[in-house]
């Protein structure tokens, strides 16, 4: 593929350390903007860092509303109550603050400020893209996880009608991310080991796409080693500075790297968040080494597999680094059973049939037939 004709993008403006934050409120008031909404969820309410950020903006002499109603899986009823406030207050900008759910809904919010309904008309399998245009209010999006990277990304996944839609444009991309660890250390530790779990697959997903990008390649292959080597700290120890920086940008960085496309993992975990509410990283985490040893029976993926034992401290050989990554899975609370969560093999087969018209399905590097991911959740139960 390295004699073929590609593309590439690079994700936007990164503002990364302690402090970020704060500093952010001093970049927007030199675009001279007046009044932004703060997208994000209840949770972040609850721990009193949208009330944080707001004060930092009157400290600048901006005003900011701030609006909750976010879903851990968003849905369109989110995006259109948000973009209603945004216009009846008279907001000219748009803060996401939280992890995935509030970044991708204020990003979607943003599209939906300058555009007509309804939001299905945006739906990127349906070519939707081609109807968003340059016209939409700044972005900025504070990361309060180590997980989505939707910081970066230049799309957002959103449940219409019970079907997770994705909207894409390369003009959603935010005007600035801001990686700040300082407010991810109250994180309890169950979601910091989903949300890391989700940054790992993004990356590893990413690394076995049979697409050419070196450069995208390197990036999710030192994430890996970076989520190996810090998710356990920062899941034991949340105040470690050093372990949530360094999960932050590796969340980041599988995010960019993840242009690649993604496979059947996320197919799968957008089925089980979709139909049964499950944490979007728990479920990459519950199918993530099953995924492993269905994609190793291809051979292009089974080398790229191999290829990782140095970061587990194995041989380079995928049984192994499967192994290991299932022993390290364990280690961090995620080794659940889906029988625990109240699915039974009678609800298999919808969730194949949702990850099958998933987008992320046939990106996978071994051609997933009907069946296989019955055959892949049965072992899961």
């Amino acid at each position: 593929m390295a004699n073929k004709r590609h593309s590439y993008s690079y994700p936007t403006r990164i503002e990364y350390g302690p402090g970020a934050m704060k500093d952010l409120t001093a970049i927007v008031k030199e675009s001279g903007l007046k009044k932004g909404l703060i997208v994000t969820d209840n949770g972040i309410v609850k721990v009193g860092l949208a009330d944080q950020l707001k004060g930092y903006f009157n400290e600048t002499g901006i005003e900011t509303v701030i609006f909750s109603d976010v879903k851990s899986n968003p849905t369109e009823e989110n995006v259109m109550d948000g973009t209603q406030v945004y216009k009846d207050e008279k907001c000219d900008f748009i803060v996401g603050l939280g992890g995935g759910s509030p970044l991708d809904t204020g990003k979607t919010i943003k599209v939906m400020a300058t555009h007509d309904g309804p939001l299905a008309k945006y739906d990127d399998m349906k070519g939707g893209d081609k109807y968003i245009k340059d016209n939409m209010p700044p972005f900025y999006a504070i990361a309060t996880t180590a997980g989505t990277g939707s910081e970066v990304g230049r799309s957002s996944v959103i449940t219409i009608d019970k079907t997770k839609t994705i909207i894409f444009s390369p003009f959603m991309m935010p005007d600035i991310a801001v990686l700040d660890p300082t407010i991810t250390l109250s994180l309890p530790a169950k979601l910091t080991a989903a949300t890391g779990i989700d940054a790992f697959v993004h990356n590893l997903e990413a690394y076995i796409m049979e697409v050419f990008h070196p450069m995208a390649d390197g990036m999710a292959k030192e994430a890996m080693e970076m989520c190996v080597k810090w998710l356990n700290t920062a899941v034991t120890k949340g105040d470690d500075v050093v372990a949530r920086g360094n999960m932050l940008m590796a969340s980041a960085m599988g995010a960019t790297a993840f242009q690649k496309g993604l496979g059947l993992n996320h197919a799968i975990a957008h089925a089980l968040g979709a139909l049964f509410d499950i944490h979007h990283g728990l479920a990459n985490a519950i199918v993530l080494t099953e995924v492993m040893r269905y994609n190793m029976t291809r051979e292009t993926t089974k080398e790229r597999y191999a290829s990782l034992g140095s970061i587990f401290d194995v041989e380079n050989d995928a049984v192994q680094v499967i192994e290991a990554i299932e022993k390290w899975v364990e280690e961090l609370g995620m080794n659940v059973k889906l029988s625990s969560l109240g699915i039974t093999e009678a609800d298999l087969e919808a969730i194949e049939k949702y990850a099958i018209g998933d987008p992320c399905y046939p990106l996978n590097p071994k051609v997933a037939e009907k069946g296989d991911v019955v055959k892949i959740l049965k072992n899961t139960l």
